[in-house]
């Protein structure tokens, strides 16, 4: 029997859980040793290749080691800072764009920089429904903000009724937009099993009492941080702190105030306090509220958000109804039992972050059909050839709605083809 040869371990290596000495590596370790190797190798190589090219560039390379330079940091700071005002100041001034071309752009492999500025500028314009300026760039933290502020309306939304699970414990289930926002995730990561679980999130914030907290607080209420809702709140956090870290990834120190705890809460659903010290009986006593233009900030957001479920929501009813009345004519008239309900077109390919789970395209599934009508029609005096080209690149429902426009918005072309084809009918499909 052969004996294992051993070798010194190096960085270009990583050790295998079944090594015998932390000092030593198995040469048959199992691959996975093999593949980290070849990528800290990969590591080694970029940041000399690194280094070169910057010095080929004409740039100096200072080694700093555990003694920092004081004028070099703040220098560096200083060209940080204005570096991040650039950037904010270019997103405000790039180009306008509409969401068709913000939707084409989120499949290429490669955009020029004028166009993820426009691209940056569009998100933020849709994310928060306001004029961008380099101050909201800024505050928007790359899309950070609006992922807090999606959490802030989650729990503040109102919980679905108590239910009750099989082994007869109550639990109030999560709001339905929370509830809709994990379902559309799954349905258009279908192959994705890391999803992020909002109502896990929301559940554990409700669990804490936060509700209770923000509802008062964003109606300007001011607290002490001695209140029973605030001093349970802590006590939950404390006793629960591993859960806290593995759900909402937030270290719960033992030691801290109920009031830093709360802070800390806060801090993720973009919202901060401030706070006045009044004399009581003698005493600085200490009042907390949140930040007046936080709240004015995140209320106007809210509101957007609102809004623009409200519209979609109307939009949805608008079309059902006409989609009822569709089949309705194409049974009636042709006897095609057409649905009712054709599928809506939508775009879930944006992975910017401050857009959510699912975005959806302006341009309605019957907006696309007139479009691809009008195509028709002007195909019509190409002959009947051209327009069965047209039809074939498109989804039998697709086919019946274009053909449907068509005798609504050009009768006589229509009658012309009909005449032409009376079998349209069957290739239709």
């Amino acid at each position: 029997m052969v004996p294992a040869l051993l070798i010194p371990c190096s960085p270009l290596f990583t050790l295998c859980k079944n090594c015998a000495s932390c000092q030593l590596l198995l040469l048959d370790c199992p691959s996975s040793c093999q593949i980290e190797g070849q990528r800290n190798w990969s590591i080694n190589n970029l940041r000399a290749d690194l280094r070169s090219l910057l010095s080929e560039m004409g740039n100096t390379i200072a080694p700093v080691g555990d003694a920092t330079d004081e004028g070099a940091s703040r220098w560096m700071k200083a060209a940080g800072i204005a570096i991040d005002e650039e950037h904010f100041r270019k997103v405000a001034n790039a180009k306008d764009i509409d969401r068709r071309t913000y939707a084409a752009r989120q499949h290429q492999d490669y955009l020029k920089p004028e166009e993820v500025l426009e691209c940056e500028k569009f998100r933020i314009q849709d994310t928060y429904g306001m004029s961008v300026t380099p101050e909201l760039v800024e505050q928007d933290d790359e899309g950070r903000l609006i992922k807090k502020i999606v959490a802030l309306e989650a729990i503040l939304a109102t919980p679905g009724e108590m239910a009750t699970d099989d082994q007869g414990r109550e639990f109030a289930p999560p709001p339905a937009i929370v509830a809709e926002r994990d379902k559309s995730e799954r349905e258009r990561l279908a192959i994705c099993t890391d999803w992020s679980n909002h109502s896990t999130a929301w559940l554990m914030r409700h669990r804490l009492g936060l509700r209770a907290v923000l509802v008062d607080l964003m109606a300007g209420v001011e607290i002490k941080g001695d209140e029973a809702m605030i001093q349970a709140l802590a006590e939950f956090s404390k006793r629960n702190a591993s859960h806290v870290k593995g759900i909402l990834n937030l270290t719960i120190p033992l030691s801290e105030s109920p009031m830093w705890i709360l802070g800390q809460f806060l801090w993720q659903l973009g919202l901060s306090t401030e706070s006045r010290r009044p004399m009581e009986d003698g005493q600085r006593v200490r009042y907390y509220r949140l930040n007046t233009q936080d709240v004015e900030f995140i209320q106007k957001v809210l509101d957007y958000r609102l809004r623009q479920r409200e519209e979609r929501e109307r939009k949805r009813h608008q079309e059902q109804e006409f989609q009822a009345a569709y089949a309705a004519k194409m049974q009636a008239q042709y006897g095609i039992n057409a649905p009712s309900t054709p599928p809506i077109n939508e775009d879930g390919s944006n992975n910017w972050g401050g857009m959510d789970t699912d975005a959806e395209l302006s341009d309605s599934w019957w907006e696309q059909v007139k479009y691809y009508a009008r195509l028709a029609i002007e195909r019509v005096e190409y002959g009947v050839e051209a327009v069965k080209e047209l039809l074939s690149t498109l989804t039998s429902d697709e086919r019946l709605g274009v053909m449907l426009e068509f005798e609504d918005v050009d009768p006589q072309k229509f009658a012309l083809l009909v005449a032409s084809t009376p079998d349209w009918v069957e290739w239709m499909g």
